[in-house]
């Protein structure tokens, strides 16, 4: 899904991974595209980008202002924006940042009544004063892309209950047994992220 929206960025597009950490993702499409941009909210995080693509990473908050000066022509928003505050200003920016037919690539957990509490990112923030990890409806995040001129092109979603199965025993043997060995298990089609490609109209 996401790789195959991916692969049709254009060789001169310019692209801005926001929330991108260590810059990880820029580094990898760097690799085929010049133009690869990324921010994150983080300096510690920052500090810790391979020197290749360290100068193309800044440092800003989403939900204040996009720290570059040119518009987009693709934007990667990938499990952040269920950690701010402020989701329709962060999108408010987000589309004042793309250019005309620019796209949008969001991927963020999807709420299902009774059931969030198996995320254990939605448990640790309800119950345990951890970070916001907000959960969306269909019919409310489509309504906020939509209100800020994103027309939603395509959508899947992802995460069958191997994969939240896979996030509870990582944390156990994270936290549990204090190992930093952790299980991989692809996030395929199931019923818990929204994976949504937008365009700016």
């Amino acid at each position: 899904m996401r790789a195959n929206w991916e692969k049709k960025i254009k060789k001169k597009d310019f692209v801005l991974d926001i929330g991108c950490w260590d810059g990880k993702k820029v580094l990898e499409l760097s690799k085929k595209y010049k133009n690869v941009y990324g921010m994150d909210i983080n300096n510690s995080k920052i500090d810790l980008a391979d020197p290749k693509v360290k100068r193309k990473l800044k440092l800003g908050d989403v939900t204040k202002k996009i720290p570059f000066k040119r518009k987009f022509d693709w934007i990667i928003l990938s499990e952040v924006l269920e950690h701010v505050l402020d989701d329709e200003k962060s999108l408010y920016n987000i589309s004042k940042s793309l250019k005309k037919g620019g796209k949008l690539i969001l991927t963020t957990p999807r709420s299902i009544k009774f059931f969030e509490f198996w995320y254990p990112a939605w448990f640790r923030w309800k119950f345990l004063g951890g970070q916001r990890h907000y959960h969306y409806a269909k019919e409310e995040l489509f309504k906020k892309l939509n209100k800020n001129g994103l027309k939603i092109k395509e959508y899947y979603i992802l995460g069958d209950l191997r994969w939240i199965f896979s996030r509870w025993v990582n944390i156990f043997l994270r936290y549990g047994l204090n190992m930093k060995n952790q299980i991989k298990c692809p996030k395929g089609k199931g019923f818990y992220d929204w994976a949504i490609l937008a365009e700016k109209r």
